[in-house]
């Protein structure tokens, strides 16, 4: 008799969530989410901040807070159930069996321990090796993680290292004991798109190699896409849709899932206003293709005028002394510099961290003064001696900044924030300013029950309206936009990119717009200036830019851009 083909087993999840609910205090937060992530895979867990995707993370390692409330028809990681295990279990399992990539690095080290000592913690909670081979398992994992020189990673603090050097470490100490899973939430948030692109190939190459299971948790859906088998969509709580990368990108079915792909702005067209996802949602949005025709004779328009600022060879160099009696190095943040900005037009400004961006900005209105160059503002050489023209210069060139929460006082009410700015520029100081507080709130969509509102109860779309607000109360002629949507979701971000240019449109502004997101810098800008290592590598015309870049460097951004 002829054998019967033994049926095919189906392999049981390496990590298997069902039902998983979680309430704090009686709030819902986490709604029946159930996951299963098997043996060899990379599941993309996306959505906008505070859909519950960093809380169901930590569920499953049993580090939700104290006051949470989960049940789960089943939670269970390699056949073993996590929902009763004890304390001394989850040492066990967290870093040696399920490693933790967590989103910002600076905050997940500890800044007065070496990297290596904190590496070597790990080993010594979770293995028995000697002292020397220990060593030379941090330094092989310094390795892996393709981090140059790692002995003196290995001797240095934090504070010593790049941003993307810091996440390295991260990932260094997450695989030290070889997990058979990876949890990565928002692992390339705040690094730079070349960076951000060398991580997602570092986890890849990784995963491949050891045969281990990721969740990778983010809200771009872009990135996502270079790096995930499966993606789910979690908002609000829920998991909304999930569905193999390729098909999902290709037939997105929930208008929640279209927004977060197709908010962010397109190298590819110019959509005037940007799509915001609550458009998506609603399904009742027009917006206009901006033409090549349209914005040549925007262009004509912008550059028969004469400069709002002029920048001539602009220089920073900062001296630093290693020792009481050794002699001062001299470290140079800018070099020789020179651009113009005009009236009603964006100038993007993008180069890596540390290229010397945000020195420039400060340069710029002497919050940190140039060491050498000239600056003209509206034609007038600015002489950062004479009080009354700085006064000025402060009042019409205003900043905005990356992070609206930390840039506003926690203890003052928006109404108050602005009426002091509105205060101070104003040549009667006993004037009401509370209606022109309302002008201003009504002006970046924000409605007047704001007023009394503190800065923790608003959202952060609505903290950086304000920002945006009390920029605005000095009755500025140029806006420096210093990484001002970085920290925002996509949908929010495509919010207040309208609101700059509606505002640009109706108040005749100039901007400086810096970021290390390209796809948002050609987006919004009417030419982009690239820095490399303090220097200007190239300025041109966006989209002739994008198009055709002529520096190396410039082409090996575009090429990273997700």
């Amino acid at each position: 008799m002829p054998e019967h083909p033994k049926p095919i087993e189906k392999k049981k999840p390496l990590l298997d969530v069902r039902g998983l609910s979680l309430s704090i205090e009686g709030k819902l937060l986490l709604s029946e989410v159930s996951l299963q992530l098997s043996e060899n895979e990379i599941l993309a867990l996306v959505g906008e901040s505070g859909s519950g995707k960093s809380l169901l993370a930590l569920s499953m390692l049993g580090l939700q807070p104290k006051k949470a409330e989960v049940a789960a028809e089943c939670l269970s990681y390699n056949q073993q159930s996590l929902l009763k295990i004890e304390k001394k279990d989850w040492q066990k399992l967290r870093g040696n069996k399920i490693g933790m990539v967590f989103q910002e690095p600076q905050s997940s080290l500890n800044p007065s321990m070496r990297c290596g000592k904190q590496l070597t913690e790990v080993l010594q909670q979770h293995t028995r090796l000697s002292k020397k081979a220990q060593r030379e398992k941090i330094r092989e994992a310094l390795t892996e993680v393709q981090l140059p020189d790692p002995s003196r990673i290995y001797n240095a603090y934090p504070h010593e290292i790049s941003g993307g050097q810091k996440q390295r470490v991260m990932i260094a100490m997450a695989l030290l004991c070889h997990p058979q899973l990876l949890i990565a939430d928002e692992p390339t948030t705040a690094l730079d798109v070349t960076v951000q692109k060398e991580i997602i190939e570092l986890l890849k190459g990784l995963q491949k190699k050891r045969n281990m299971s990721v969740l990778f948790i983010s809200h771009d859906l872009a990135l996502v896409k270079q790096l995930a088998d499966r993606v789910m969509v979690m908002y609000q709580g829920e998991i909304v849709e999930q569905n193999l990368t390729q098909q999902l990108f290709e037939k997105p079915k929930e208008p929640y899932t279209r927004g977060l792909l197709f908010a962010r702005p397109s190298t590819e067209k110019r959509l005037l206003p940007l799509p915001t996802l609550r458009d998506y949602q609603t399904g009742t949005f027009k917006t206009h293709q901006q033409s090549s025709l349209e914005r040549s004779e925007v262009h004509k328009k912008i550059y028969v005028q004469q400069p709002i600022l002029v920048v001539e060879g602009i220089e920073k160099i900062y001296q630093s002394r290693t020792g009481l009696f050794q002699k001062s190095s001299a470290f140079q943040a800018v070099s020789s510099l020179s651009f113009s900005i005009f009236p009603k037009e964006t100038l993007g400004l993008v180069g890596e961290s540390g290229c010397g961006k945000s020195t420039l900005a400060k340069a710029l209105i002497y919050l940190d003064p140039p060491t050498k160059g000239r600056l003209y503002f509206k034609g007038k050489l600015i002489n950062p001696r004479d009080k009354k023209m700085m006064r000025v210069i402060r009042q019409k060139i205003q900043f905005v900044f990356q992070d609206p929460y930390a840039s506003l006082h926690p203890l003052k009410k928006v109404g108050n924030v602005i009426e002091e700015v509105l205060e101070y520029y104003s040549e009667k100081s006993e004037r009401n300013f509370k209606d022109e507080t309302f002008r201003l709130l009504n002006q970046v969509g924000l409605s007047e029950t704001y007023f009394n509102r503190f800065p923790h109860q608003l959202s952060g779309g609505q903290r950086q309206r304000v920002v945006i607000a009390r920029a605005l109360a000095s009755n500025p002629e140029l806006l420096i936009c210093d990484e001002s949507v970085a920290a925002l979701d996509i949908s929010v971000q495509a919010q207040v990119l309208n609101l700059l240019n509606r505002l640009k449109k109706e108040l005749g502004l100039s901007y400086l717009f810096i970021s290390h997101d390209l796809a948002v810098v050609k987006y919004m800008s009417d030419r982009v200036m690239v820095m490399q290592h303090g220097q200007l590598v190239e300025l041109q015309e966006a989209d002739a830019l994008y198009k055709n870049p002529q520096s190396p460097f410039t082409q090996k951004l575009i090429n990273a851009i997700p």
